[in-house]
Order: C-alpha cells, then sequence, then structure tokens
C-alpha cells in the first residue's frame, strides 16, 4: 500500500514576482526541486500573477490565489485572516512559511525560513517601520516554530547569537544547484547594444548593501589606467538607481556603466558566458545564489568576504574587502588582461559547483516536513 503523503502549506504571499530578488530565486529553486515521487503534497498559497510567472509550478503544484493585498500591512492582515482559514479548512499538517516571519494565528505545525538577519544586524538600512515590525516579528516567528529552517550556516550561526534559538532547531537548507544550469548563448549586441569592451557582471537589485558604488570607483581607477572594461548591472528597479547613475557620470565612466534593469533568464545566461567576471561586492548575504550561478556557467567570480559568501564561494573564486574599490580594481584588471587567470577561476568555480550540487536541498526539506508532521 501506498504511504499517504504530507499535506504542507506553503506561504508564499510575500512573493511579489521581479521585485524581492534572492528570496524569490530561492523559494522558486526549492520548490521546483521536490520530485514528484516526494512523499509531501504542496499547496502554494501565492499572490495573484504567481502561475503566470512559474507555470511549471503552477503545472505540478495547487496554487490557491491570495485576495490582493497592496502594502505590507494588507498582506500581513490577509495572511493572519485569509491564509489561516484556509489552512484550517484544508487541514494541513504542516505550514511552511517561506519569507521569514510567522502569523500571529494559525494552528497546524510551522515551519519558518528565515533568509537573513539583516534587518537586526544592520537596521539603518531599513525603513523604520519595517524594522519595527522585523524587531518583533523576527523573535516571535523562531519561537512559535517548531522548525526552522535557513540557507546557510553563516544565518545559522547568526540565528543562534542573535536570537539564542537552539542550533539544533535550525535546518540549514542551500538553495538547490543544478550545474547543468546554462547552455545557452545571447549576442552581446542583443543585450547591451553599446557595449564596446570587455564587461564584468553584477546581478544584484541596487540597494545599499549590495555595494555598487566600490565597483563605480574601481571602474573610474581602471579607466585612469587605461584597462578597457565596462560594468553591466542587472536586477529589478532598485532605490539607488538614480544615485548610482548620477555617481557614474561624476566618475566620468558613465559610457562604461550598464544598467538593465531584470531581464529574461536567457539573456542573464549569456552575460554569465560571456562575461570577464562576475563582481559580487555585496556586504551582507545570507547566501549568494548569483555567484552559484556564474561559477555554474564557468563564469569567474570576485566577492566580498563577508556573509555567507565566503562560504558560498569557497576556493571556487576570490574574495576581497567590499570597501576596497583599489583592490577590486587591481582584481578585476587581472582578469581583463590576463586569460590564464580567467581559466584557473572558472575551472575553480566548475570545481566547487561540483561540490555544492551534491546537497540534495529537496530530499533535506522534504525530512523536515516528515519530521514536524509527526
Amino acid at each position: 500500500m501506498t504511504a499517504e503523503k504530507i499535506s504542507v502549506g506553503v506561504n508564499l504571499l510575500w512573493l511579489r514576482s521581479g521585485r524581492v530578488g534572492g528570496s524569490e530565486d530561492y523559494a522558486v529553486r526549492l520548490v521546483s526541486a521536490i520530485p514528484a515521487d516526494a512523499p509531501v503534497r504542496l499547496t502554494l498559497f501565492a499572490p495573484r500573477g504567481f502561475a503566470q510567472a512559474h507555470p511549471s509550478l503552477a503545472d505540478r503544484h495547487e496554487v490557491v490565489v491570495s485576495p490582493p493585498a497592496r502594502s505590507r500591512p494588507l498582506r500581513v492582515f490577509i495572511e493572519n485572516t485569509w491564509l489561516a482559514a484556509q489552512c484550517r479548512r484544508r487541514d494541513l499538517a504542516v505550514v511552511h512559511h517561506l519569507g521569514g516571519t510567522v502569523p500571529w494565528l494559525g494552528v497546524q505545525p510551522v515551519i519558518v525560513t528565515i533568509h537573513d538577519l539583516q534587518p537586526l544586524d544592520h537596521p539603518k538600512r531599513f525603513s523604520l517601520v519595517k524594522r519595527m515590525y522585523l524587531k518583533a516579528m523576527l523573535p516571535w516567528s523562531v519561537r512559535r516554530a517548531e522548525a526552522i529552517a535557513t540557507v546557510s550556516e553563516f544565518c545559522r550561526s547568526r540565528l543562534v547569537e542573535r536570537l539564542g534559538v537552539d542550533s539544533q532547531r535550525v535546518a540549514v537548507v542551500p538553495a538547490p544547484v543544478d550545474a547543468s544550469l546554462g547552455t545557452a548563448e545571447m549576442p552581446l549586441a542583443a543585450a547591451v547594444p553599446d557595449l564596446s569592451h570587455p564587461f564584468v557582471l553584477y546581478p544584484a537589485v541596487a540597494y545599499p548593501h549590495k555595494n555598487h558604488e566600490v565597483l563605480l570607483r574601481a571602474l573610474s581607477r581602471l579607466a585612469a589606467d587605461g584597462v578597457d572594461v565596462e560594468l553591466v548591472a542587472t536586477g529589478g528597479r532598485g532605490p539607488q538607481d538614480a544615485k548610482l547613475d548620477q555617481l557614474a557620470v561624476d566618475l566620468g565612466v558613465g559610457r562604461r556603466w550598464h544598467r538593465l534593469g531584470r531581464i529574461p533568464r536567457s539573456v542573464l545566461d549569456g552575460l554569465y558566458r560571456q562575461a570577464v567576471a562576475t563582481v559580487f561586492p555585496s556586504k551582507y548575504e545570507g547566501y549568494g545564489l548569483p555567484v552559484v550561478e556564474a561559477m555554474a556557467r564557468g563564469c569567474p567570480v570576485v566577492a566580498a568576504d563577508v556573509g555567507a559568501l565566503p562560504e558560498v564561494v569557497g576556493m571556487g573564486g576570490r574574495l576581497l574587502d567590499p570597501d576596497d574599490d583599489s583592490q577590486w580594481a587591481e582584481a578585476i584588471a587581472k582578469l581583463v588582461v590576463d586569460s590564464d587567470s580567467r581559466r584557473e577561476l572558472s575551472e575553480a568555480g566548475l570545481s566547487r559547483v561540483s561540490a555544492l550540487a551534491e546537497v540534495d536541498s529537496a530530499a533535506k526539506l522534504c525530512r523536515l516536513y516528515s519530521q514536524v508532521a509527526g
């Protein structure tokens, strides 16, 4: 007799396609990695437009569309009313909140995925309302949850140190890695029509902690030294877009700065494959999925030596001080002019991805569901 599958509700109401960055990529990859023969049956509670943005998930799992929520307070209200009622009605064994917080109301056993503790570690990077909300909700969420999932050992250590969580309650479930991703080729002229030199790529929304400024200052140094290289940035609209455009002009590198916005996956794959390097000077990452994507495509990686990036990159890339633009300029210049250095970093990255791909994140998550469901 076939064992009955565990019924799991997955809260994705926080997910605004194209606007929440790495947490969306993580959630989609993780749910996509759960095989059809897994011992769980998922019901995805998601905002309008989710099924259209992620049709493969909608084909495999039931997607229940929430009432529209145009603001965070309204979304929180819906989580505590509509979502709580939906979960009770469906008699779910486990509810998994993938957005980092647990609603006040709800009776089922709960798992919460916390992507990082940046709102507590660096509160000034957030609005007063958001940091006050998360200052209350993050401690509540880890107390309420039967189990906590997070994306890296770095995040687990922060949960233990900052919130006093027992490390045995925290399961590290990293983003699933597909080392075969990225076979697309995209002509540069189609992606960046005015690109005239070799380029480095930074795939990140322009939030303050992403630290695009250090790359623009490095670009200015390189231009002064006669190194012909340009910077291509991708990602959805960010709060620092206008500031960065102006800084590029002020530094005299406006023509070497290309901000593409959110682009199709096929275009990003092509950019990874043709870039001199993927540069990632972020000052705080709970994981850093783009560096894994870059390494999987054979793109050399240069990343900041803080947060989870050293853990994720390992020996697969070069790690630098995120505040030292001279280091970034030197590293980029070497990769522009030295094909041997590019090849060595590319091979190191591919080796690192192979190691990361050995972790079966979907299986780890399914075991956690079984454990919590009892």
